[in-house]
């Protein structure tokens, strides 16, 4: 019996996971296609919060990969939602440094999203991967966290995988502002748990039979067994080999190619 048959959902990273910038890693193409013929739930979970759904579900669509948008589950999606469930909104404003889909994800709450100089007096400061990153974005950000805005990431994320190496992911930008505002994020992506949670509610799936595969032990792995999910680490991302021994917990499972899970 293969490794698969043991599962009915598949929860996936992308990054790392289904592609390395705009390529497709091919195992995980062909991977992806044998599921969904099996008859499998697959999602989509990523903490780069840069893109939005219907961006994701472009990009996949030009891997030759279908995706419905309501399968994506992203961190600036699932900030929003943490927002929405956990604060008071109403007239409330936020400043946010990040891209295109933290910039929708946190307009669909109502918060009124200030610009420059103006964002030093926002009520939240909200914080994810932006590659355009500036010193500016910094000040008026520390500013803010220095006057009382509450203090939101996406994710913690050290590095971003691309094909060239790592780069600099959210999790710098967040130090950053925590060393210049002597306080810590309130993280919402994995690994906390809400982010994978809020995917298997919507999806029906239950933990039992759902399987959470990604490149990253502090963040993929452990978020999903914080959820009680087994967890699959694939090592073509970030992580390698040599940093499972001494790592806890440890991946249920560890393969050099996805399709080995078939």
């Amino acid at each position: 019996m293969a490794i698969a048959d043991k599962y009915s959902d598949f929860l996936l990273d992308m990054d790392g996971v289904i592609y390395l910038g705009r390529q497709p890693i091919p195992d995980a193409v062909e991977f992806i296609a044998r599921l969904r013929g099996m008859g499998k739930k697959v999602l989509f979970l990523t903490n780069n919060s840069r893109y939005t759904r219907a961006e994701y579900r472009d990009r996949l669509a030009a891997m030759e990969i279908e995706a419905r948008e309501e399968e994506f589950f992203t961190s600036s999606d699932t900030t929003a939602s943490y927002l929405e469930e956990n604060f008071d909104l109403a007239g409330k404003t936020a400043y946010f440094i990040g891209g295109r889909g933290l910039e929708e994800a946190l307009a669909g709450t109502g918060l009124a999203l200030l610009a420059g100089e103006g964002g030093r007096n926002a009520d939240f400061v909200v914080v994810g991967w932006d590659i355009e990153l500036s010193y500016d974005k910094l000040r008026i950000a520390t500013l803010a966290l220095h006057s009382g805005a509450a203090f939101i990431a996406t994710n913690r994320d050290a590095t971003f995988p691309a094909p060239d190496g790592l780069w600099p992911g959210a999790g710098t930008i967040v130090a950053a502002l925590e060393t210049a505002a002597g306080r810590e994020a309130s993280v919402v992506g994995k690994p906390n748990a809400y982010m994978i949670q809020a995917a298997m509610y919507g999806s029906g799936g239950k933990a039992d039979t759902t399987l959470m595969v990604g490149d990253r032990l502090e963040t993929d792995i452990l978020g999903g067994w914080r959820a009680g999910l087994d967890t699959c680490l694939v090592l073509t991302g970030v992580a390698t080999r040599e940093e499972l021994e001494g790592y806890s917990p440890q991946p249920d499972i560890v393969v050099e190619s996805l399709l080995e899970l078939l």
